[in-house]
């Protein structure tokens, strides 16, 4: 059953609905998790730096593992790239210039900014030094089983190392709630109904997605990386904005590079596995290559002063975003011109 029509009105009400079971399931699913963690006495802490990054970064998975079961590969890699590169420039970028000072502990940025760098590297050295079957059989560049394989091995890395060096730190804190937690029969309810709308959502933004792009005769990998990133990267958008009112910079910041890092590893190592991910297109490869810009100026700005971000290099972020949607639809914007 395929979830779409004939019609681009209701397909575009599809694709909203589609979207809107994402973010809500997306929303159930991680909190659901997190009450089965707190009944299985796991610490709050870990959870935060585990099920947050992994929880925002489920309608990208959603999404592209359906994608991936349908062999719409450039969906996958557009759909990645492009929430990361808005993560990092539209939505930091927004969250720096609404507090105007952003700052973050030294170990973001020695320990998990670094890492997301070394992921974006690594995920350009795959894109460029591996081919795979294409679209029409042709070899492209892509991401194979053995890469994906590679992606997983340091995402499971990454996390033993987030549990280890906390260990010590949440051994002794309570969660300070003073309501008993949920019964795990309601808490497993709930963990499937997001599953299923999880699912469900995924399958309408894929369909409606790709039945556009043919329609339009808009490259698969442009609407991927724009419209569906920005959809998809909205739980993200609501984590940054709160951390910043909040005063909470850390969760603002930490999140974004979080969940980039675990775009790369979980994402894409998953996904690999199904199929091999083929770039079907030239501004796929460029596309990649801009994802890797966009962590360079985030490691660069991190680094020039102490421990924090200003509002010019929001301003810096933005402008990065306004190039990469010119980009991505020059050809769009030619047929106007």
């Amino acid at each position: 059953m395929e979830f779409h029509c004939d019609s681009l009105l209701l397909n575009s009400l599809i694709f909203i609905a589609g979207l809107w079971c994402l973010l809500k399931g997306s929303d159930l699913f991680v909190d659901s998790a997190a009450a089965i963690a707190r009944i299985w006495k796991v610490s709050e802490l870990v959870i935060g730096l585990t099920l947050v990054s992994i929880g925002t970064s489920l309608p990208e998975f959603a999404s592209s593992f359906y994608a991936a079961c349908a062999g719409e590969t450039d969906f996958i890699i557009g759909n990645v790239i492009g929430s990361n590169a808005t993560n990092i420039t539209l939505i930091l970028g927004a969250g720096v210039l609404c507090t105007g000072t952003l700052t973050f502990s030294p170990q973001l940025f020695s320990r998990d900014a670094i890492l997301m760098l070394g992921a974006f590297v690594v995920t350009n050295l795959m894109v460029f030094a591996t081919t795979v079957q294409g679209r029409d059989g042709v070899p492209v560049h892509g991401i194979n089983i053995w890469s994906g394989i590679l992606l997983l091995l340091m995402g499971i890395g990454y996390c033993l190392c987030l549990f280890r060096s906390n260990s010590e730190k949440t051994a002794g804190e309570t969660s300070g709630e003073a309501s008993a937690p949920p019964s795990f029969a309601a808490a497993f309810f709930r963990l499937a109904a997001g599953l299923v709308m999880l699912i469900a959502g995924s399958k309408a933004l894929v369909d409606t997605v790709v039945w556009g792009a043919e329609r339009l005769g808009i490259d698969t990998m442009v609407i991927s990386a724009t419209v569906v990133a920005f959809g998809t990267s909205v739980p993200e958008l609501a984590v940054t904005l709160a951390g910043v009112f909040r005063k909470r910079h850390d969760i603002a910041i930490g999140n974004i590079i979080g969940s980039c890092i675990f775009n790369i590893f979980l994402i894409l190592g998953v996904c690999a596995l199904v199929t091999p991910l083929g770039i079907n297109s030239a501004s796929g490869v460029i596309n990649v290559a801009m994802m890797l810009g966009s962590g360079i100026f985030l490691i660069l700005f991190m680094s020039m002063e102490k421990n924090a971000l200003f509002r010019w290099q929001g301003v810096v972020f933005l402008l990065l975003y306004g190039g990469f949607l010119i980009y991505n639809f020059k050809d769009v914007i030619s047929r106007f011109l």
